[in-house]
């Protein structure tokens, strides 16, 4: 008797998976089919308003992003999404189809997740030179503000909030005003073993100021290309002493030059000890291509260290307008952020 009522357990679980396989399938179907219907129609999106539109692409792609997909499915959800324009999806589905290590596939590396519990805030007035942070500075006594500029709002703030911010600029000749918090040396930084009068390496620095034996650090770079060598050769302990990491990346491509191999290094680096958990494309209009990879040529990247959060898949749909300050409207055949969530779950 309990022999055939575990087995009739088991052929009810077993059915109610088929169906739930089906009804998912089904709701994919359904996806697809929306959104060739608006595709086709012009004269529908036409009459509609700006945030009509904005409000239909967005359900959609949540309708999508929810779901899990095999390999095989991503690339037919990546096809959709590009318009199937070769050119635009290409590289991504080499990696995604391809082993990463040996084409140098960045995405996995860079894509967001959600941190358990924590809310995104955006530190500094909206242009550029703001960054997303967590709504989480405990313990934080000291920041690194590397390319400094006309735009030090973000520094202000974290000096508001009792952080001593270390900045440094080669490029300026003083601050457009000062603080009590704020330490600026126009120095710039560059790759170890490479320093000279104007530029030191960040182990110099860390070195300099007293705090190798510091952490839950914040560290900030903006120095236009030069992001790559810097931090190349930054060990894995060092960059543990740091909570936040918050890049401006500058790609070029490979056609002018072919530093895939120096990105992904530096990426898969970084990804050791911190996860990405926002990001923004700062032009996304302006697409590089490079390798096996295609992404906007200015990309904002904000890492939390990994060791103290949990996380889970980013069911967010970008760009996120309370953090975005260029044009957001919809544009489906722009590198899309959300294409990165295509690595989230199989890397």
């Amino acid at each position: 008797m309990d022999v055939k009522i575990n087995e009739s357990k088991y052929f009810h679980e077993k059915n109610d998976n088929c169906f739930l396989n089906v009804y998912f399938k089904l709701l994919i179907l359904l996806s697809i089919f929306f959104f060739f219907i608006l595709k086709s129609n012009n004269n529908i999106l036409k009459q509609l308003d700006f945030s009509q539109k904005e409000i239909l692409i967005r359900l959609e792609n949540q309708i999508l992003w929810n779901l899990k997909y095999n390999v095989s499915d991503k690339i037919m959800l990546l096809r959709i999404i590009t318009n199937n324009k070769k050119q635009n999806y290409q590289g991504i589905e080499n990696c995604l189809l391809k082993d990463s290590d040996s084409q140098h596939c960045i995405y996995h590396l860079i894509a967001p997740k959600h941190v358990i519990g924590k809310e995104r805030i955006l530190i500094g007035e909206k242009k550029d030179g703001c960054y997303v942070l967590l709504n989480d500075f405990e313990n934080i006594k000291i920041a690194y503000s590397f390319g400094v500029g006309p735009f030090i709002q973000f520094d202000r703030v974290l000096a508001e909030k009792g952080i001593d911010v270390y900045m440094y600029d080669h490029t300026i000749n003083s601050l457009p005003y000062n603080h009590a918090k704020f330490h600026w040396k126009k120095i710039g930084i560059t790759g170890k073993n490479k320093s000279n009068n104007f530029l030191k390496s960040l182990e110099e620095l860390i070195i300099e100021n007293g705090h190798s034996s510091e952490d839950n650090m914040i560290l900030k770079m903006d120095i236009e290309y030069n992001e790559w060598e810097s931090l190349i050769d930054v060990s894995e302990k060092m960059l543990s002493q740091f909570k936040y990491i918050l890049l401006e990346l500058h790609f070029n491509d490979e056609k002018e030059s072919n530093n895939t191999l120096l990105y992904y290094n530096v990426l898969k680096n970084i990804y050791k000890t911190h996860q990405c958990f926002y990001i923004r494309c700062a032009d996304r209009y302006n697409i590089a291509n490079f390798g096996n990879n295609r992404i906007c040529k200015f990309l904002e990247i904000s890492y939390i260290i990994r060791k103290d959060y949990k996380f889970a898949k980013d069911l967010t749909i970008y760009p996120i307008k309370e953090f975005d300050f260029a044009d957001i409207r919809p544009n489906i055949e722009e590198m899309n952020i959300n294409i990165l969530k295509f690595f989230d779950d199989i890397f």
